[in-house]
């Protein structure tokens, strides 16, 4: 696909469009051009790639997504070579779930650029995503080798943890999403051994807090798990994921009042309620998910549709017990996926 082509699909879908059709052969002066859009504005405020990068990525970082790839396109249009900007573009599409943008983007970099550090993290997380474990593997390997041989390392190898080496421009990522990978593996070690050398390049990370939380959780090791997500709130309270995995534990562990404090912290009280009932009811605790559910309902009497059916849910459980079948009818509580962005 051509350049253009990429760029014009990415507007479409900062647009609002969900399908694209036949794609336009449109210039990129066209695809500028008026004075109340966002894009025509970027066009004169950015006269340089670098300056246009660097706008991206405060932009980023201010959580404002469309702005930031609005200039990373503008970087491009700049300096159709500038890779890093490209990257920037398919990490936003990953984080917002447009795979195939993302895809797209991350594979035109490695088409020109095969040790692009950054692109191979990027498409290596969005395997993992995709639940291509091979793929993200490979992927992931190759980002650690390709920073091992950055230190001068000859010894160290993405299959021997306690070699590795890491310094401060090491690619959290990748460390952090193959503690992720191990997790998915229920190799619980080797997931923290990649955790502890993530805090080495980034020691206040909330990200691997998170993830490292996450792995105690799943291991069965709650205390270790609240002091780690304990400490990762203190780096960084307005992370979520990180708050929504410490309220599924709090609440796991029959502590209600505080496992609605967690979730009150991404959401409102009647969806906080309707998350710890589900708890209560994916571990067969029917009398205290439903108190949670009518609770969420009267907070939100006329739009909270998943308490009542969760409610329903509840119901359907107590019969089957009264009929004599199973009672584990409802599947094991999925825990929250661990985040690697």
């Amino acid at each position: 696909m051509k350049r253009i082509s990429l760029l014009l699909a990415m507007t479409a879908v900062l647009s609002g469009c969900q399908t694209m059709g036949p794609e336009p052969e449109l210039n990129t002066r066209s695809v500028y051009s008026g004075d109340n859009s966002l894009l025509y504005q970027v066009r004169k405020q950015a006269s340089s790639a670098d300056q246009a990068m660097q706008m991206a990525e405060m932009a980023y970082q201010a959580g404002d997504l469309d702005q930031s790839l609005y200039q990373y396109l503008r970087a491009i249009e700049l300096e159709p070579k500038r890779y890093e900007a490209l990257v920037g573009v398919g990490r936003i599409h990953r984080e917002r779930g447009n795979t195939q943008l993302a895809e797209m983007a991350f594979g035109e970099v490695l088409t020109n650029q095969p040790d692009n550090l950054d692109a191979l993290a990027e498409m290596g997380m969005l395997r993992l995503a995709q639940r291509d474990h091979k793929g993200a593997q490979d992927l992931l390997f190759k980002a650690v080798e390709l920073d091992q041989r950055r230190l001068g390392s000859d010894k160290g190898s993405p299959h021997d943890v306690a070699a590795l080496k890491v310094d401060s421009k090491s690619p959290l990522k990748v460390y952090n999403a193959l503690g992720v990978l191990a997790d998915l593996n229920n190799d619980f070690p080797l997931s923290e051994a990649y955790y502890r050398l993530a805090m080495l390049i980034e020691p206040r990370s909330v990200l691997v807090q998170n993830s490292l939380g996450y792995s105690y959780y799943m291991a069965g090791q709650w205390p270790d798990a609240e002091r780690t997500y304990q400490r990762g709130i203190s780096y960084d309270a307005s992370y979520k994921p990180l708050w929504r995995n410490y309220g599924l534990l709090l609440a796991r562990m029959g502590r209600y009042e505080e496992a609605l404090s967690a979730f009150e912290q991404i959401s409102n009280r009647a969806q906080a309620s309707n998350d710890v009932g589900y708890v209560c009811l994916l571990e067969g605790k029917l009398d205290d998910a439903e108190q949670f559910f009518r609770s969420a309902i009267e907070q939100s009497p006329a739009h909270y549709d998943m308490a009542w059916e969760n409610l329903k849910r509840v119901q359907q459980v107590r019969r089957i017990r009264q009929m004599g079948g199973n009672p584990n009818s409802v599947a094991a509580i999925p825990p929250s996926a661990p985040a690697v962005q």
